[in-house]
This record gives structure tokens, sequence and C-alpha cells, in this order.
């Protein structure tokens, strides 16, 4: 059973359960794609506002608003928030989602939290040949699950250490909606998959 939260807290999940299309904006810039709109349930380090986000994100409910509820949960700081993104890789609908919120901390609005980075990048090596499509309901897109997943393993391991020929790549990846062409989705999978 999911915690209850205080009554703010509630009216917050109310809103984005009404209408989550309209709790995840976009930023400026284009490593802002997804500005989730709750600062309340953003705001502080709580566990139980994680676990009660992760029960929501595991939910049956609408599609949408699992991945809404998800994209505050990724903004949070406190130190369970991995664990449930984490768990979410296992889930097909929420995969992306949650590969790219694992890779944001500590970058352009998104706190440094308590990481254990050895699990989070194992967690997305095992994720790294999922070739399924990702329909962004936010930007009315389609993507490659694998992209989100390779852009945050990148990410987290450290740019720097895989050769990426393009600089516009190299600054954004795993921080912007995934823009591998082809020939860079191969040779960086290849790489990843050989990294240790």
């Amino acid at each position: 059973m999911s915690p209850t939260l205080s009554a703010d807290l509630e009216a917050e999940i109310a809103a984005i359960r009404a209408n989550p299309i309209e709790a995840v904006g976009f930023g400026e810039k284009a490593y802002l794609p997804y500005e989730p709109n709750a600062p309340a349930l953003i705001r502080g380090d709580a566990a139980a506002v994680t676990a009660r986000l992760l029960a929501e994100a595991r939910g049956a409910g609408d599609r949408t608003y699992r991945l809404a509820v998800l994209h505050v949960l990724g903004k949070r700081l406190d130190a369970t928030v991995d664990a449930a993104l984490v768990a979410l890789l296992d889930d097909a609908t929420t995969r992306a989602t949650a590969a790219y919120l694992l890779g944001r901390p500590g970058f352009k609005g998104y706190p440094p939290r308590p990481r254990d980075l050895p699990t989070v990048r194992a967690a997305l090596r095992r994720q790294l040949d999922d070739t399924t499509e990702f329909v962004d309901p936010f930007h009315r897109r389609a993507f490659r699950t694998q992209d989100f997943v390779l852009g945050a393993y990148l990410r987290i391991v450290g740019p720097e250490r895989f050769k990426i020929t393009n600089p516009d790549l190299a600054d954004l990846v795993g921080l912007s909606l995934p823009a591998f062409t082809d020939a860079e989705r191969t040779d960086l999978l290849a790489q990843a998959h050989t990294d240790r």
C-alpha cells in the first residue's frame, strides 16, 4: 500500500492525474527537454514521498500520468530516488524515462544526490540492447528506448571516456533528447559494451 501524504502533496498528485500533459513542461534549452511542474513534490528529501511516487509510476493507470509522475520523482533530492529509478528500468513503459532521469542528477536544475554509481551503471548496461520504440507523450515523438539508456550510460560513466567525434553530442549526451545517427549509435554501443 502506498503512503498517504500531506494535503498539499496529495493535491499536486491529483493535479498531475487530472492533466498529466500539463504537468511536464519544456525548458528553454536543449538540455532541459522536460520540466516537471510539481514544486511541493520535488522539494525536500522525504523518502515517503519517493515511495509514493514510485507506487504511482508503477501503477496500472494512464501511461502519460505514470511518466509525468516519474519525471517528478527523478527531480527529487533524496537518497532513495536512484533505487526507485533502477527498479523502473525493468518496466518497458517506464524504462526510457527512468534511464534518462538516472543520467541527470547534478546538472542544470537536477540536484546532486547520494548515488551508488556502480549499481546504476550495471542496471543501465543490462538494458543497452533494448531497441523498442518509446513514444514520448510530452514531445509527441518516437525514439528508441535504447538511445535514452545509452545516453544515460555515457553520462554516468563520463562522456570523456568514450570516443565521440561529434562535439555537440559529447556535450549533451544523456542530457537532451536523443539524437544519435545510426553510425554514432552503433559505434557508441560497441564502446559501451566493452567498457569496464
